[in-house]
């Protein structure tokens, strides 16, 4: 029988918010981007979420903190070096209550999981064949948040898929430099890029060893484009579908251009196939 988790990538402008549904139903959130006109935390009503990753702390990656009541998770994995201090030091006035209301949610959670109790997120029983790694570098000046970023990799069966937060040249050099980080983003399917596409977030050894068949960049129209060529360049392209029942063959979509992307992967019952890959733009 096929096992299948759901990706969503939404169209938060300049921002990321991504919800994956494992084949069991529980979901997973990797940050809380949001836009003036739609909350994606309010479409997780009545669902369970049981791990969100907050890849770091900066406004357009939390700024949907302010409906957490509608999709409170039972595990939260955030950047633990920066203190409420930290995070209202020099932030304009109008971001002051987005990081207050941050920094309440991620102190309400002060026990951690251990890597082998039932509920880890690094359980696959936990998702129902989902696993799931989150990859940070540890050594990297904590004054660049970007380079605080987690990377989150999900795998099923042969499946994979590879979430970046806004990583610059630093921190993917330092993670580069470990196997198992490497082992776990070779040859990935999807890769959702670093820092909404931009040249800051673009790492060439990184994009050569992942090799996806699409890269998602999420991004605002107004976003830096420079480095979609070289997306494209080192990823091998797949037929995506829209909303309004045409295909084609991409190798880089956006948000600014696509709206909101969804990607279906698992595993396959077919002993043809040695898996399950369907990508859809302009969902709703």
């Amino acid at each position: 029988m096929a096992k299948l988790a759901t990706m969503k990538v939404w169209n938060v402008e300049h921002g990321l918010a991504i919800h994956i549904e494992a084949p069991n139903g529980k979901c997973i959130v990797v940050d809380l981007g949001c836009s003036p006109n739609f909350s994606p935390l309010m479409r997780l009503r009545g669902k369970e979420v049981h791990y969100m990753v907050i890849t770091h702390p900066d406004l357009d990656h939390i700024q949907d903190v302010g409906n957490i009541s509608y999709a409170r998770p039972k595990v939260l994995d955030r950047a633990k070096c920066y203190t409420r201090q930290d995070l209202l030091e020099g932030a304009k006035d109008s971001a002051k209550d987005t990081i207050k209301a941050y920094c309440d949610f991620v102190e309400s959670y002060n026990k951690p999981i251990p890597y082998l109790d039932p509920d880890s997120p690094h359980n696959p029983n936990v998702f129902g064949g989902l696993q799931v790694q989150t990859f940070r570098a540890l050594n990297c000046d904590k004054s660049k948040r970007n380079n605080q970023s987690a990377i989150v990799v999900l795998t099923l069966g042969n499946a994979k898929v590879v979430i970046c937060g806004d990583n610059q040249e630093e921190s993917f050099n330092e993670l580069m430099q470990r196997s198992d980080f490497k082992e776990a983003v070779r040859g990935a399917w999807i890769l959702v890029a670093s820092h909404h596409g931009r040249r800051s977030g673009y790492h060439q050894e990184f994009m050569k060893l992942v090799n996806p068949y699409l890269t998602i960049i999420s991004d605002t129209k107004k976003g830096e484009t420079s480095v979609t060529d070289s997306y494209k360049r080192y990823s091998k392209g797949y037929r995506v579908h829209s909303s309004n029942g045409c295909s084609e063959v991409r190798y880089c979509l956006t948000t600014r251009q696509d709206g909101s992307i969804q990607v279906v992967f698992g595993t396959s019952d077919d002993p043809k196939y040695v898996g399950t890959l369907a990508v859809e733009k302009g969902i709703s």
